[in-house]
C-alpha cells in the first residue's frame, strides 16, 4: 500500500436526474425506508434484542428521565434476578437493566416520547441514510460517481432492511464508512493529524455502539500506520495513528463515562472485555459460522448448506472477475449463482420465509469485488480494511447467531467497502452490465428480507400479544429470548423465564411462595412433550401461530397435589 497520489475526485456531474443529486436523493431514499417502516409492526421485531432497548425507552417515559431501570414484580423472591423474563437482564443496585448502548436510546428517547416506537425508528432510517450517504463520498474519493453506491447500499444491501428495526446497525455503519473515508483523506501526503482525530472518534463512537468497530478501527488505524510507513513517512504515521487513538479513546471513555451517569456502571467497557477474551475459542463452530455469515443464503449449518454457500461465494467473485469479458465466458457462471439463487427461492416456496444470514447472499455486488484488481493505493487500502477485518471479527464475535440474522450483521462494514469497490472498479459497458444485473439480484433479495421483515414483526407482536391475554395469572417461558419479544408489555406482565432444571425448580419455589397455584408454560412447539415444572402437572395445552408455520407450545399448569 505504498503512498501515491491519489486519482482526481470525481468531477462535479451536471447532475441532471433526481437520483444524482446528493441531498434529493438522500429525501428520497429516507421517504422510501420510512413507507417500508410503516409496513411493520411497531411491537415487533426482527431482533430479541429491539424488545429490551423500546422496553427500556418505555420504562424511561414512565420514570419521567432518563433511568432505565425495568423493574421487576418478582424482586422480593428472585433477588437475583434468576427468573427474570428478559434476556440479559441484570441487576444494578436498586435497578433491573437491559441495555446495551445507552448513546442510541437518548438519541431516540426524545422521538419515543412524541411518536412512541414508530417514531423512534426513524433513528436507524437516519443511520441507513446517512451510510449511503458516506458510501457515495468514499467511491467519489475513489474515482467514480457514487450514485451507484448510494443506492446499492441504501435500498439493496441489509442496511436497507436494518433501517427497518430499532437496532444500532445503520448508525454503526454509518460512523464507520466515513471514518473510513476520512481515513483515505488521512493517508494522503498532504493528510493532517486532526483528520485522524476525527476517524478515532468516529470509531469510538461506533464502538459505543458496535463491538465489532473495535476491530474495523484496529485494522483501520494498523492499514493507515503501514501505508504512510511504506511511503517513507514515519513521523507521518506516529502522528496521524496516535491522533486517531486518542480520539477513538476520547470517545470510548467519554461513553463510559455516559453509562456510569445513565446505568450506574459501565456496560460498553465490559462487553469489550468479554470480546477480547473470546478470541480463538470454539474454532470449529467459529468457522462454520464464518461460512454462513460471509456467503450462506440458508439459516441452516448443515455441510450442503455451507458447500452452496462456498459455491455462490466462488461462482460471484469468478463472475466479477470475467466482468469484461463477452457473454460466453459470463453465461455459465451467471447460471451456477442462478441455480443457487432458484434454490432458495424454492426453499421459501417450500419452508416459508426465514433470514437469509449470508453477505454474499444479501450483497452480491459485494462479492464481485473480490473478483477486480485493485488498481490504486486507495482502492487497495479500503479493500485492506473491508477483507484484513474479517478473521478477526469472526475470532471474536458471538457464537450460536449466526442462522437467525440477515447478511452478516458483524460484517456490515465489510459488505458495504466492498459494495463501494465494485461500483468503482466496473467501469467499462460490459462491466456495468454485469454490475446492473447483480445489483437487481441484491434488490430481489433485498424485498425478500423486507417481506419478511414485515411478516416477523406482525407475526411476533400477535402471537405475544396473544400470550398477554391469556388467563393465567403468570407465565413461565423456556426461552428467555422469546420473553424479550414482549417488548415493552413484559413491563406489566408476571412473566418468568426458566430454561434448565435449576431454574424451573426455582421458579417452582417462588410460586408457591408468591401463592400461584396456575401458570402457563410457554416453549417453541417441535414436536416435544410440554416441559413441566417439578411439583406441577399439566391440564390443558394450546398452541399459538408464530411465522412460517412455527408456533408455541402453551401448557397450563397447576401444582400436582390441588
Amino acid at each position: 500500500m505504498a503512498t501515491t497520489t491519489r486519482p482526481a475526485p470525481a468531477p462535479a456531474l451536471e447532475e441532471t436526474h433526481w437520483y444524482e443529486r446528493p441531498y434529493l436523493a438522500a429525501l428520497v431514499l429516507a421517504a422510501l425506508l420510512i413507507s417500508l417502516l410503516l409496513l411493520t409492526h411497531p411491537m415487533g421485531f426482527l431482533s430479541t434484542d429491539v424488545g429490551g432497548k423500546l422496553a427500556t425507552l418505555e420504562a424511561m417515559e414512565r420514570n419521567g428521565g432518563v433511568s432505565p431501570d425495568l423493574g421487576y414484580w418478582a424482586a422480593d423472591v428472585d433477588p437475583d434476578g434468576s427468573l427474570y423474563p428478559m434476556f440479559r437482564t441484570s441487576r444494578v443496585g436498586d435497578t433491573w437493566v437491559n441495555v446495551t448502548t445507552v448513546p442510541m436510546l437518548l438519541l431516540a428517547l426524545p422521538l419515543y416520547l412524541l411518536g412512541g416506537a414508530v417514531a423512534a425508528g426513524l433513528i436507524p432510517v437516519a443511520g441507513t441514510v446517512a451510510a449511503a450517504l458516506g458510501a457515495r463520498a468514499l467511491a467519489r474519493r475513489l474515482g467514480a460517481d457514487g450514485t451507484a453506491a448510494f443506492w446499492i447500499v441504501g435500498a439493496a444491501s441489509p442496511l436497507t432492511i436494518y433501517a427497518l428495526d430499532f437496532w444500532e446497525h445503520s448508525l454503526g455503519v454509518a460512523l464507520m464508512v466515513w471514518a473510513v473515508a476520512l481515513a483515505l483523506d488521512a493517508s494522503q501526503p498532504d493528510g493532517r493529524a486532526r483528520g485522524a482525530v476525527v476517524v478515532g472518534v468516529l470509531f469510538g463512537l461506533a464502538a459505543a455502539m458496535r463491538q465489532e468497530a473495535l476491530v474495523y478501527g484496529f485494522v483501520t488505524g494498523a492499514a493507515l500506520g503501514t501505508r504512510l510507513l511504506v511511503g517513507g513517512r514515519l513521523l507521518g504515521a506516529l502522528a496521524r495513528g496516535g491522533a486517531l487513538l486518542l480520539g477513538f479513546a476520547a470517545a470510548f471513555a467519554a461513553n463510559s463515562v455516559l453509562e456510569d451517569l445513565v446505568i450506574g456502571d459501565s456496560r460498553r467497557a465490559g462487553r469489550s472485555a468479554g470480546t477480547a477474551s473470546r478470541v480463538g475459542g470454539d474454532l470449529a463452530l467459529r468457522a462454520e459460522e464464518a461460512v454462513m455469515t460471509l456467503a450462506s443464503p440458508f439459516a441452516r449449518s448443515q455441510a450442503v448448506y455451507l458447500v452452496l454457500a462456498l459455491v455462490l461465494l466462488g461462482g460471484l467473485v469468478e463472475l466479477g472477475r470475467r466482468a469484461d469479458l463477452d457473454g460466453d465466458s459470463v453465461r455459465p457462471i451467471a447460471l451456477v449463482v442462478g441455480a443457487i439463487g432458484a434454490l432458495l427461492v424454492a426453499d421459501i416456496a417450500a419452508s416459508g420465509m426465514s433470514f437469509v444470514p449470508g453477505l454474499a447472499a444479501t450483497t452480491p455486488v459485494a462479492a464481485l469485488a473480490l473478483g477486480r484488481r485493485w488498481g490504486t493505493g486507495d482502492q487497495r487500502l479500503v479493500a485492506a480494511i473491508a477483507v484484513g477485518s474479517l478473521p478477526l471479527v469472526w475470532a471474536v464475535q458471538y457464537t450460536g447467531g449466526a442462522g437467525p440474522q440477515w447478511g452478516g450483521r458483524y460484517i456490515l462494514l465489510t459488505g458495504t467497502l466492498l459494495t463501494v469497490l465494485a461500483t468503482v472498479v466496473l467501469r467499462s459497458e460490459r462491466e456495468r452490465i454485469v454490475l446492473r444485473r447483480v445489483a437487481f439480484a441484491g434488490a430481489a433479495v433485498t424485498l425478500i428480507g423486507v417481506a419478511w421483515t414485515v411478516q416477523r414483526t406482525h407475526g411476533f407482536a400477535d402471537a405475544v400479544q396473544a400470550l398477554a391475554d391469556r388467563d393465567e395469572p403468570v407465565l413461565v417461558f423456556h426461552d428467555p429470548h422469546l420473553a424479550r419479544e414482549g417488548g415493552v408489555l413484559v413491563l406489566d406482565e408476571q412473566w418468568f423465564a426458566a430454561t434448565g432444571e435449576e431454574e424451573r425448580a426455582e421458579a417452582a419455589d417462588a410460586l408457591a411462595t408468591i401463592g400461584v397455584d396456575e401458570i402457563g408454560f410457554v416453549q417453541h412447539d417441535r414436536g416435544d412433550e410440554p416441559i413441566v415444572l417439578p411439583g406441577w402437572e399439566v391440564v390443558a395445552e394450546d398452541r399459538v401461530p408464530l411465522v412460517s408455520g412455527l408456533s408455541l407450545l402453551v401448557s397450563t399448569q397447576v401444582p400436582a397435589d390441588t
